[in-house]
Formats: C-alpha cells, sequence, structure tokens
C-alpha cells in the first residue's frame, strides 16, 4: 500500500545483532510502504550499530541513528518520539516480527475512527528458535473495556502499537517505571480520556526470549507494575487495599495465600467491577468484555494462587478451583486454561519469511 500518512517505525536496539535481520525485514517488507523506519543503537556491544548502517544504505526510509552511551529503553523511546516526523508511530522490538499486513490494518482503523488515539492487536508467542508456541488474545477491544483492564494489568501489547504521533509527543514515557513503562504510559492515557482500540487477529510474532526484561528484571517489574496498579486503583476509585490482597488481585503472587485472601480477593475484583459499571454506566458489549476479561484473571489467580501455595495448603486451593469450576468450562475461560497447556496449541501458524 504506497501512499497515505507517513508512519514511524520506532525501534529502539541493545546488542540486537542475534535477531535484527528477522526484525527488519518484517518492517521493510510491510504492505504500508509510507514509512519512516528510526533504527536507534543503544549503545550496544555487539555488532548492531553496524548492521544498522547496512541496512541504511539499502533503503532510504531507514533513519540510522546511534546513542553515544547506553542512555536505556525509556530515554531511548522519548529520543525516538521527539525525532519522529511520522503522523503515526508504530512501535517494534528488535527481536520479534511484525506480520506484514500489521501496519497497514492498523492504521486503516484511523481512517475508520478518526477519533482513536492507540491501537494494539493479538499477537504470538514465539520459542528463541522459531517456533511459534501459542496465540495471545486481546484482554479486551474497547476502549472502556480497557481502562478497566488497566487497572490490573497492561491494556494492550506495547510493541505492536500504532499511535497517533501527537499522542506519544505529548504524553512521553515516564522513567520512574523501569521495566513497566508501556503499563504505567497506556493505563495513563486511558485515565486521561485518550481513546483505544484493540484489534482482535493476531497481527505480531512475540519472541520468548530469556534475555528480555520480563525474565532479567522479573522482580523489579513486579514491583513496579503492583506500584502502577495501586495509583491507577487509588485515583479512580478512591480505594487502597492490603499490600497481599492487592498482589493477589492483579495476579503478582510469590507466597502461600490463604483460603480467605485468596476469596477476598476474588470478591474484591467483583466489587470494582460493580463500581466501575455504576459511575461509567457502559453498555452490554462493554460489560461483557469486562467480565470476560475476570474469567481470564480469576483463572490466572487461582492456577497461580495453587502453584504458590504451601504443600499443606494445596488441597484447600484445590478445591477452590473446584468450586470454581464455572470459570473454567466458560467459552472465554475454557479458550484461555487451553492456550496454556502446550499440547492444546495446534494448527498455529509457521512464522513469516521475509526477503532480505
Amino acid at each position: 500500500m504506497t501512499g497515505g500518512k507517513k508512519v514511524t517505525v520506532l525501534m529502539p536496539c541493545y546488542n540486537a545483532a542475534a535477531y535484527f535481520q528477522e526484525a527488519v525485514d518484517s518492517v521493510l517488507n510491510q504492505s504500508y510502504t509510507n514509512l519512516e523506519i528510526l533504527l536507534i543503537d543503544d549503545g550496544s556491544k555487539d555488532n548492531t550499530a553496524e548492521l544498522i548502517s547496512k541496512y541504511s544504505a539499502i533503503d532510504s526510509r531507514i533513519v540510522p541513528v546511534f546513542n553515544e552511551r547506553n542512555m536505556g529503553l525509556i530515554k531511548t523511546l522519548n529520543k525516538g518520539v521527539k525525532l519522529a516526523t511520522g503522523d503515526f508511530i508504530a512501535r517494534m522490538d528488535a527481536d520479534d516480527i511484525s506480520h506484514p499486513d500489521r501496519i497497514k490494518l492498523l492504521v486503516n482503523e484511523f481512517e475508520q475512527d478518526p477519533k482513536l488515539d492507540v491501537i494494539s492487536a493479538g499477537f504470538y508467542y514465539f520459542s528463541y528458535d522459531g517456533f511459534v508456541k501459542r496465540q495471545a488474545h486481546p484482554k479486551a477491544l474497547q476502549s472502556k473495556s480497557l481502562q478497566f483492564v488497566s487497572f490490573f494489568c497492561t491494556p494492550v501489547n506495547h510493541p505492536c502499537v500504532v499511535v497517533k504521533a501527537s499522542v506519544f509527543k505529548n504524553n512521553p514515557f515516564d522513567d520512574q517505571y523501569i521495566h513497566s513503562e508501556d503499563y504505567e504510559i497506556f493505563s495513563r492515557l486511558l485515565a486521561d480520556g485518550y481513546r483505544f482500540k484493540n484489534y482482535a487477529s493476531p497481527l505480531y510474532f512475540l519472541r520468548m526470549n530469556p534475555e528480555s526484561v520480563s525474565y532479567k528484571f522479573e522482580k523489579i517489574q513486579i514491583s513496579t507494575h503492583t506500584k502502577i496498579s495501586v495509583r491507577n486503583i487509588e485515583n479512580y476509585f478512591n480505594k487502597r487495599f492490603d499490600f497481599f490482597l492487592h498482589k493477589v488481585m492483579i495476579n503478582r503472587i510469590s507466597f502461600n495465600v490463604s483460603y480467605r485472601l485468596l476469596n477476598e480477593a476474588l470478591e474484591t475484583l467483583d466489587m470494582l467491577r460493580n463500581d466501575f459499571i455504576e459511575h461509567e454506566k457502559p453498555d452490554s458489549s462493554v460489560i461483557a468484555e469486562i467480565d470476560e476479561f475476570l474469567i481470564e484473571q480469576k483463572i490466572d489467580i487461582l492456577l497461580q494462587s495453587f502453584k504458590s501455595a504451601r504443600f499443606k495448603h494445596k488441597g484447600v486451593i484445590l478445591w477452590n478451583i473446584i468450586m470454581h469450576i464455572p470459570l473454567f468450562i466458560h467459552k472465554r475461560g475454557s479458550r484461555y486454561f487451553l492456550s496454556k497447556l502446550p499440547f492444546m496449541n495446534r494448527n498455529l501458524p509457521e512464522l513469516p519469511k521475509f526477503n532480505s
């Protein structure tokens, strides 16, 4: 697709040489061609900078940027946003792969709805050695549903977003929230009234990389994530919960959860749902999306509570799971639960192949 508004693809790169070619080729081969591709080397110690220079000589759409020293992801993202000249900014991580129609389909959504500010999509997880493992469906599709989701977790898949450039330029990433900067900015934007959407179909392939932030800095990420969720709930509901209760509600469980605490967390989720619906008075489709999100959230909480429980307490948690069997046999719940079982993930696509 030629013509149309310019899209800046913002791709920070740090020691990205191993997967760089696949990631960049998936951008260069997009069906939407009016692109500015910002490849920002953040002081890599491998040959990432050399690869960026090589590719920029091949395709004039690539704008190479080289940080004099390692600035970190958040400062590099904000630098890239300032440099971007496109009408939209599409994010991309240097170890992932975009569906060839990703940008075309998401930009088209802005043409259908000019009030839209941020859009992302479903995605696939794939292993470091190139095998698609499972599909991740969006938590919700509509903006008001996603606002409720944002009280507990990141509402959109950050590397897959396409955003009006003005939105990012007027709302920089906050470097106080290291390793959860995506959760912070997107929940902040939803709270400020920006309009979001998730495209239901998967348009992105996210690599399960043992060197990624989620693996290497898990403890910091959990702490920052919890801080953001506490802020979001307190700002909207004017409520602050016990620390361990809140950790259970957002499924950041690394401790033994009592039967009482587990049930209190599940009941509190329902209370927040009712308060939100009473305040916002959304239509039935939004309510349905919120309820389906809560099915997934409760399944995660039950399973993680069982996993983290001391051996002598596992029987009590298992009984609680049995009492909540309707969650697991609900259409949304069964799809979600089965997606977590490796042997149930069949008929998945192969990774797209691109010409260099």
